[in-house]
């Protein structure tokens, strides 16, 4: 069936508590189609205090891998469930615009969150696999009952692929430093946008200077105008607080300790920075995820197949037999 269709390929219980959790699973995928993006659900029933802000403030790592080729590997060091205000995980699917989502129905007790990944893949003929690590930080309190359903958005008429590669690190020290963001060479595409984060403390730690993008020019980019340029100032962060409200949603201009930097499909080689931290965040820990995109290549629906040819003729055979 072509066009788009929404095939959920897992549904189990899932009990968040007040200590860190993995979770680690597989799941087959329909072949021969297009996977467009992954949609994460939540459900949980909760106690007062389980999270009192947006809900990824609770999701520590996403790993999404499909027949071995990794397409999403998202790592933060800042989880908070006291948070009133959006997480690192919610950050990143809300800075890549419309084709991803970190979205849920405000409520106290009754917790309902979704994240749509994007992803850009073609499933082979045969059995296609997807395997995820999901961490899940320590909530305020632990859950009485929950659940956690994936799904895949299917669309043939998906243009691109989008990879979180594996993000390089950086211990921070007052005054301006040098930082390479290792861009890999055998992924295709180019860097979208780097996602800087201060994995040790929610502070973004910048001083006057600000960051130097050398592909971008000459001059630093002070905080405020890197939020302008990413669209955060524009009330870009959404996010559910429902000691504010439970019948909408709340907006902000900024997630502390963390920036999109707009690296516009920037190709050739690495991301070359310089910044200029201050002093109170002295040997903090940073790290900076590449974004790629790419055009979505690859023939759909190819199978795997053996190319060595293997002639068999039965009577070439049953001859060779008395000739031996």
């Amino acid at each position: 069936m072509a066009g788009v269709n929404f095939y959920k390929i897992h549904d189990s219980s899932l009990i968040m508590t007040d200590a860190a959790q993995t979770l680690s699973f597989g799941e087959n995928v329909p072949s021969g189609r297009t996977v467009e993006s992954v949609i994460f659900h939540f459900t949980q029933t909760t106690p007062t205090g389980f999270c009192d802000g947006a809900f990824d403030n609770l999701i520590q790592n996403v790993r999404i891998i499909l027949n071995g080729d990794v397409y999403t590997d998202f790592r933060t060091g800042v989880n908070d469930a006291t948070n009133v205000g959006l997480g690192r995980w919610g950050y990143y699917l809300q800075s890549l615009g419309r084709s991803a989502t970190s979205v849920e129905v405000p409520s106290d007790t009754a917790k309902d969150y979704w994240a749509e990944v994007p992803m850009g893949a073609n499933v082979p003929q045969g059995v296609g696999r997807m395997e995820f690590i999901l961490g899940l930080a320590a909530a305020g309190a632990t859950a009485t009952a929950g659940n956690l359903e994936v799904w895949l958005r299917l669309n043939d008429d998906t243009q691109t692929t989008t990879r979180c590669i594996t993000a390089t690190s950086f211990t921070a020290a007052t005054g301006i430093q040098s930082v390479v963001v290792r861009v890999p060479q055998n992924v295709a595409g180019g860097v979208l946008g780097v996602l800087m984060q201060n994995t040790s403390s929610a502070t973004d730690g910048l001083a006057s200077q600000g960051i130097r993008v050398h592909l971008l020019g000459s001059f630093g980019l002070e905080a405020s105008l890197i939020r302008y340029l990413n669209s955060d100032l524009s009330n870009g962060i959404m996010f559910a607080a429902d000691g504010v409200s439970v019948t909408q949603q709340q907006y902000g201009i900024a997630v502390d300790g963390a920036f999109f930097i707009p690296c516009y499909m920037a190709q050739g080689g690495d991301i070359q920075l310089e910044i200029d931290f201050d002093a109170g965040v002295n040997g903090e820990t940073y790290t900076f995820t590449p974004i790629m995109v790419s055009s979505l290549g690859g023939s759909k629906g190819a199978e795997t197949r053996s190319t060595q040819s293997a002639p068999a003729n039965t009577a070439k055979a049953v001859l060779a037999r008395t000739l031996e």
